[in-house]
């Protein structure tokens, strides 16, 4: 199996190994030097995003697809770094960089994707999973190790506002997918059975085996958004917006404290 082979444990020391030598050896180089290796991060992580179709032999020939989209977290925030480091405000860079930072190293750790599978059916597709994460880890944390961003406690709140609206983009790029035709496999003619044929951050409801957090997420939603209506379907994101962003607004305040602490005199 993948997960707690060896070269699942390599992947995350080599990962983690990278981004502290790059801390150590560039944290004293100059601000613009610092700048032009995160920006050439992003844009080689955009880039091959993009273009999947002519740079992972799984997937030669296939042209541009649902998967060179945001179709899902880390495909949002992999587009989304180049363009809010450069021009972003601080609401959709502190989104950014957290987000990215955890989701990043979270992948690469619970590599959910690859937990059944035995190492010989991986090849490619890991390879292209390690890089995109990797980057994706790199370009969101290096801001933050360079001191090229500063967190501020006050500004908590933002981190599980930034995730729902992240998932409305996610929503709107997966229906605009499946419309236009870029999601082989999958009719527009039943959009809601469509959109929960990937169901990427469990938007649509609970994936098969997570259906126990239903016994946290219903006190905390209207039934009528987790399915208790006439049609049986979870509200798209409604059914566990606010304990999403509970919990996820709980854990930011918790790091947002600690990164922003104050030195004492």
């Amino acid at each position: 199996m993948f997960f707690g082979s060896v070269i699942y444990y390599l992947s995350i020391i080599l990962l983690i190994g990278i981004a502290v030598l790059c801390w150590i050896f560039l944290r004293n180089r100059s601000f613009r030097l610092q700048k032009i290796i995160i920006i050439t991060i992003m844009v080689l992580n955009t880039a091959q995003h993009f273009l999947k179709s002519v740079l992972y032999p799984q997937y030669f020939g296939t042209g541009f697809t649902y998967i060179s989209t945001a179709y899902n977290m880390c495909a949002l925030l992999i587009i989304l770094s180049p363009v809010v480091y450069l021009f972003g405000n601080r609401f959709w860079k502190n989104f950014v960089f957290l987000v990215g930072t955890v989701a990043g190293l979270g992948a690469i750790a619970f590599p959910v994707w690859y937990l059944n599978k035995p190492l010989t059916a991986l090849g490619w597709d890991y390879l292209r999973f390690y890089i995109c994460h990797s980057l994706l880890f790199l370009s969101s944390l290096l801001p933050l190790l360079w001191g090229h961003y500063k967190i501020k406690r006050q500004e908590f709140w933002q981190i599980g506002l930034g995730f729902l609206l992240a998932l409305c983009m996610i929503l709107l790029n997966n229906v605009v997918s499946i419309v236009i035709g870029l999601h082989p496999g999958v009719s527009a003619q039943n959009l809601y059975q469509s959109l929960l044929h990937d169901n990427p951050c469990m938007l649509m409801g609970p994936k098969e085996g997570f259906e126990w957090l239903l016994a946290v997420i219903k006190p905390l939603s209207l039934p009528a958004f987790c399915g208790n209506n006439p049609t049986g379907y979870y509200a798209p994101i409604l059914w566990y917006a606010v304990p999403l962003y509970i919990g996820i607004t709980g854990l930011a305040y918790v790091v947002f404290t600690l990164a922003d602490r104050k030195p004492k005199k």
